[in-house]
């Protein structure tokens, strides 16, 4: 937490801040909704669903898949899915405390009524989807301090997510420390724990060997869902694309989920990416609530992309009630094509989410794009209509700024904020390249028009 703060509130009665990392708890619907604004919808019960199968660690992929003979694999649920074994009225569920290797996207779901819906069941700590490749002893001196392990399926050098066919490496994890300076060839290593990786293996800059026990991201999403698909109370970590990609989804949820631990992979050539929670152009009726969401490379949510054939817009997309810390933004939106009815950001909205410390993360230091991205809201490439509500919500503490937006630096119209709390240490800049400094929060108000009402 940033030390000096000073705080403007402009929640009426808003309660007092408690610092350190909140409790990872489901928020029902807001009460009293703004005027026009879409109902948020409570979670879905999963474990209600009669229809539903169970997967366990201990379980067999062979077996029938009940509560008493469970499932075993996310193999396994992907290949019911494909067949249609489960669909559209049924449920999968993981067993809480479960480590659950790899990750899972979800095919369009067969079946004519109803959501396909994926949860926990049992008691303890949320079901891992966890895309860690995780080192067995069996590093090889590729040259003087450069030790490497071969990342390959079948190389039987590595524990965990041992089906993942990347081995392109996001960032490792050691120690519970977690080590991000990907390097671009052998020649760059140069400090301890700089890594780089190759079709095959991953090199590291170390003394000794880095043993037994380190933790590899590799390029893949955590979980994609499908239209007309529930996910809840999972756990999705170490992965080095995004934690959740969604494409071309209609009607999903995404509730109760903590992701963390995300991004880092080469996109394209010295390009590094990785989004907590991603809602890529063409998406409807999509809603991520009560999720906690931290430790990404770039944002921990974004509504973002290109005009693609009839992916063209977001339409009642929304992010209520999580809590995004350590991200380096909370709220990435950016949008290209050509603008025509009924593209763009239409009814979109981010409300009454607790965003804390952006910019203050495991990348911020290492990402080469670093003046003023350690921001709040990332705006940019707004070549779309936009209409998004940014409301109710706290911006706690920031690297950088509030907020951070291309071309005349003003945040683009289309885009209501009001409402929000916004909390920067003394003397920090409200906006990227903008003169006013957190005290002067009245001026920029008035300057600008952002957070009326």
């Amino acid at each position: 937490m940033l030390l000096g703060r000073r705080t403007f509130l402009e929640l009426i009665g808003a309660a007092a801040i408690t610092a350190g990392i909140p409790s990872m708890i489901a928020r029902g619907p807001d009460p009293s909704p703004a005027p026009g604004a879409a109902p948020v919808a409570a979670p879905a019960s999963f474990a209600a669903d009669p229809n539903a199968r169970y997967v366990s660690s201990i379980g067999n992929d062979a077996n029938p898949g009940t509560k008493a003979a469970p499932w075993q694999s996310l193999a396994r649920v992907r290949a019911a899915l494909d067949a249609g074994e489960v669909g559209r009225g049924d449920a999968v569920l993981l067993r809480r405390g479960d480590v659950f290797p790899g990750a899972l996207q979800i095919p369009a779901v067969k079946g004519t009524s109803g959501v396909f819906t994926l949860g926990a069941y049992g008691t303890g700590e949320l079901p891992q989807i966890n895309g860690y490749k995780v080192s067995d002893d069996a590093w090889a001196l590729h040259s003087p301090g450069v030790w490497k392990l071969n990342l390959r399926p079948g190389s039987g050098q590595f524990s965990g997510n041992t089906a993942g066919t990347s081995t392109n490496v996001g960032f490792l994890k050691a120690g519970g420390t977690i080590h991000g300076w990907k390097r671009w060839s052998l020649a760059e290593l140069a400090q301890d724990w700089d890594f780089y990786s190759d079709d095959t293996f991953v090199y590291v800059k170390l003394g000794t060997s880095p043993g037994a026990g380190v933790g590899i991201a590799v390029k893949q999403q955590g979980f994609r869902p499908s239209s007309n698909t529930a996910a809840s109370d999972l756990h999705i970590l170490g992965h080095g694309g995004h934690g959740v990609g969604i494409y071309g989804t209609r009607n999903a949820e995404v509730t109760g989920c903590l992701i963390e631990e995300i991004g880092g992979s080469q996109l394209t050539k010295t390009t590094r990416y990785g989004n907590g929670v991603e809602i890529w152009i063409g998406c409807a009726n999509v809603l991520v609530q009560g999720n906690t969401i931290r430790q990404t490379y770039d944002t921990g949510t974004t509504m973002q992309g290109s005009v693609e054939g009839n992916n063209v817009a977001w339409t009642d997309c929304r992010f209520v009630g999580n809590t995004i810390e350590n991200c380096n933004q909370s709220l990435e939106v950016w949008s290209r094509g050509i603008p025509t009815a009924g593209t763009g950001h239409i009814r979109c909205a981010f409300t009454d989410n607790d965003c804390r410390d952006a910019g203050i993360s495991w990348a911020a230091n290492i990402r080469p794009d670093q003046a003023g991205m350690g921001t709040h809201l990332l705006t940019y490439d707004m070549q779309l209509p936009c209409d998004i509500e940014i409301a109710r919500n706290q911006f706690i503490g920031a690297k950088d700024n509030f907020m951070r937006a291309s071309g005349d630096r003003q945040i683009p119209a289309g885009i209501k904020t009001h409402s929000n709390t916004i909390e920067l240490a003394s003397g920090q800049k409200i906006a990227y390249q903008n003169p006013e400094t957190i005290e002067q929060l009245d001026a920029w108000r008035a300057r600008t028009g952002a957070e009326q009402g």
